[in-house]
């Protein structure tokens, strides 16, 4: 493998990938348990930061109850 190949490959691990979208009529119609898996799979890929600091305040919260108990 040649230099050239070797950086190449090396860039190729940080092109961006495509961005998911979400279409609007698929959060209003998804009524099923695999369709709401899928839009909550899509969101949390996407949005992986604000889901992590989502999970974080659950957390926080439901410990402050236990705790209060």
């Amino acid at each position: 493998m040649s230099d050239n190949d070797e950086v190449k490959a090396q860039l190729s691990k940080f092109k961006k990938k495509p961005k998911l979208t979400v279409p609007a009529d698929f959060i209003d119609n998804a009524k099923s348990y695999d369709d709401k898996l899928m839009l909550v799979k899509i969101l949390s890929e996407k949005e992986k930061n604000r889901v992590i600091l989502m999970i974080k305040s659950m957390l926080k919260d439901a410990v402050a109850k236990r705790d209060k108990k």
